[in-house]
């Protein structure tokens, strides 16, 4: 009897930002504001993140796909005066995978 090989089905994903942040407020604080989306092309959670210039991600989230698709993601950084910096969209599972930096410039008048 011939020995079929195991095929696993991926799990692919693909975390987009959209490339510009909207930046308001008088820089006592500003915001900046990303949008963006997760992909994914099977029903399941998947957990991310984001990651700053500045620091490390600390908390993780979840997103639950109850069929192939794309859900919305959005964060919020506020700043306390001109900035200079960059975020990432951070798949953590079911595999990792991330959207890229967006560099973003806050200057303040």
């Amino acid at each position: 009897m011939p020995v079929l090989p195991l095929l696993l089905a991926a799990f692919a994903l693909k975390p987009t930002l959209d490339q510009a942040p909207v930046i308001t407020g008088n820089c006592n604080p500003s915001r900046v504001h990303f949008t963006g989306h997760i992909r994914a092309d099977a029903p399941g959670p998947v957990k991310y993140t984001w990651v700053r210039s500045d620091k490390p991600s600390t908390a993780t989230f979840t997103l639950n796909f109850t069929s192939p698709g794309s859900l919305p993601v959005t964060y919020d950084w506020l700043l306390k005066g001109p900035a200079d910096g960059w975020v990432v969209l951070q798949v953590v599972s079911p595999e990792a995978v991330n959207s890229g930096k967006v560099r973003f410039r806050v200057k303040c008048k």
